[in-house]
């Protein structure tokens, strides 16, 4: 779908196939497909610079908040959330009821999976976190799908799910809470009675930094009757970070407004939230306030030392983030990620770079990412010194791209196609890294594949990638530097997946699996730097479920954290079923 383009300042990026070529010649040669060659030059990306308003913060005691308690739950519901109004479409149904049969889904060869009677937890380190209930869910009495926010050090692990957090040691002592998100970052809550459930608050994001030793965390809030959260409450749409550290207690929170001033009519969904070493990011899909329709994505970034520091900070905004199509239209894109940059402060590419698969409007050379299959991605650098953002198209560095289009749902038993694997979105937050002796963003998606079995089953899979990065003037220079499939055989479905490097190079995913004789459960794919490049493997359970879910929807998305380079440790947080529910494993892998 093509929409309007948002006039207003803004700057477009053209691709110089001969640039990628010249500067990464040393490692790739930045192919591109005959397709994209003819037609590439005719796309340019563009974003809008909006105005912005200073945050004050305030400043608490993290370990004086008070814990949630039961009594002020309602009964449990496990309510689906009425959000993300693009997901209930009816041409999103569709394709995903059509994709199981879809011929041009990508082919890869199924990757052996662990006997189903293995072992159920695979890790040496792991615990279970937070699971559904209406202490850890009020707003719904119970809630459905978890959301994964996972932030891990030497000392602590920090988790989220959908409007609660926690802390454990390292060991799965619960240190701190469960905490409402509410408490959490001191929400009042809306005048006059107008929701009686409180403030609606959801998609938790965080991360750990090593170079400094703060947590951070992030949520959304909205009120909104085309959400339907908040229908009898003023428009309103806001994100909460906060810093925390956890040696003191200290944590500083932060509200942002990312209607700009009430200049944007819409509202953010799904968090997105990433760092460097000098800035703070968060981006959100925006949906209209009247008719729920998606407008745009949004990208604010802010001085990280400033809010460490708790003083005062003035955001940098820019929306309308789009790509020209080869016929001259404008996709407006979506779920730009945030990647988080764990590196040293010697090996920090002193920008924030950012990532994102096309999707809900599909790509500029006229795919839809429904019924024909999408190719490319878009790397985005903000640069904090000038305040610009710029961004360049992704293609393969060696032959053809890949590609990738909407997944079907997944099966469990007693279920065909019932379980959520959403669209063609990157999903978990992406992660910057020199690991690998280059800079590299690590990201995955969900995307229907072909397994080549005897039937040659169309299953839910997961396509990951990693891009080579670098910052030249003011736009990222950029080619996919490996890429492959993740799929199983059968009807073993794949999903949700989150990555993270470690200083070594070793590349670990955690997903969500599921099957008709497999119950929702967790697993781990890893890979080293000497690998074959396209290569990842060695499948592990974390923990398989001992039973079906009755939830129809799962993720949004997974979590993995990196808990520093002295201990050089990755840690991963997905959920299960039991007892017909979800509830979550964090694990060191």
């Amino acid at each position: 779908m093509h929409r309007r383009h948002i006039p207003g300042y803004g700057f477009s990026i053209l691709v110089m196939a001969a640039l990628l070529i010249t500067v990464f010649s040393a490692n790739s040669a930045f192919a591109q497909s005959a397709s994209q060659q003819s037609g590439s030059s005719k796309i340019t990306l563009h974003a809008t610079k909006g105005a912005t308003h200073a945050s004050s913060g305030s400043t608490v005691n993290v370990f004086k908040l008070p814990k949630e308690t039961a009594s002020s739950a309602a009964a449990k519901s496990s309510a689906t959330h009425p959000f993300i109004p693009v997901r209930t479409s009816p041409h999103l149904a569709a394709a995903k009821a059509a994709a199981a049969h879809e011929t041009n889904a990508p082919k890869a060869r199924a990757l052996t999976s662990p006997p189903t009677g293995a072992g159920s937890n695979s890790s040496s380190v792991g615990f279970n976190g937070m699971a559904d209930s209406a202490t850890i869910c009020p707003y719904f009495g119970g809630c459905q799908p978890p959301d994964m926010a996972l932030a891990t050090s030497p000392q602590f692990v920090l988790q989220g799910v959908n409007t609660s957090y926690a802390v454990y040691n390292t060991s799965g002592k619960l240190v701190l809470g469960p905490i409402n998100d509410q408490v959490w970052y001191g929400v009042p809550n809306p005048p006059n009675n107008c929701d009686p459930a409180g403030p609606f608050l959801s998609d938790p994001r965080a991360f750990y930094d090593p170079n400094t030793g703060l947590f951070w965390t992030a949520t959304l809030q909205v009120e909104a009757a085309a959400f339907g959260v908040g229908v009898n409450c003023p428009t309103l749409s806001k994100y909460w970070v906060a810093n925390i550290n956890l040696k003191t207690g200290v944590m500083h929170v932060y509200s942002f407004d990312m209607t700009l001033g009430g200049t944007v009519n819409a509202g953010a969904d799904y968090t997105q939230f990433g760092f460097s070493g000098k800035t703070i990011a968060f981006t959100g899909n925006m949906f209209d306030f009247t008719t729920g329709n998606y407008d745009f994505a949004e990208a604010q970034f802010a001085d990280k030392a400033t809010m460490a520091a708790g003083k005062p900070v003035t955001p940098v905004a820019f929306t309308g983030l789009s790509a020209t199509t080869v016929t001259g239209g404008t996709d407006f894109l979506d779920t730009i990620q945030p990647v988080e940059t764990e590196t040293t402060p010697a090996n920090d590419p002193g920008v924030q770079y950012l990532v994102n698969s096309f999707n809900m409007n599909g790509d500029p050379f006229g795919n839809n990412c429904l019924s024909s299959v999408c190719e490319g991605f878009v790397t985005w650098a903000y640069d904090p010194a000038n305040q610009t953002l710029g961004g360049t198209l992704v293609f393969n560095t060696l032959g053809p791209n890949p590609t990738y289009i909407v997944p079907n749902n997944a099966d469990e038993p007693g279920g065909t196609q019932v379980i959520e694997t959403i669209d063609t979105r990157i999903t978990g937050t992406p992660v910057y890294s020199v690991g690998g002796g280059a800079g590299l963003i690590s990201f995955s998606l969900d995307t229907s594949v072909s397994n080549g079995g005897i039937f040659n089953n169309v299953v839910p899979g997961i396509l990951w990638g990693q891009i080579q990065v670098a910052h030249f003037s003011s736009s990222p220079i950029a080619g996919l530097f490996q890429s492959g499939y993740l799929a199983f055989p059968g009807d073993q479905a794949a999903s949700f997946g989150a990555m993270m490097q470690d200083k070594n190079g070793r590349l670990v995913m955690v997903f969500d699996t599921m099957s008709g004789t497999l119950n929702p459960s967790i697993m781990v794919v890893s890979r080293k730097a000497s690998d074959p490049l396209g290569t990842i493997g060695n499948a592990k359970f974390i923990v398989k479920g001992p039973s079906p879910t009755f939830d129809t929807r799962w993720g949004d998305f997974e979590a993995a954290s990196y808990d520093g380079f002295s201990t050089n440790h990755i840690w991963v947080s997905s959920q299960y079923s039991i007892s017909g529910d979800w509830a979550t494993f964090i694990a060191r892998v």
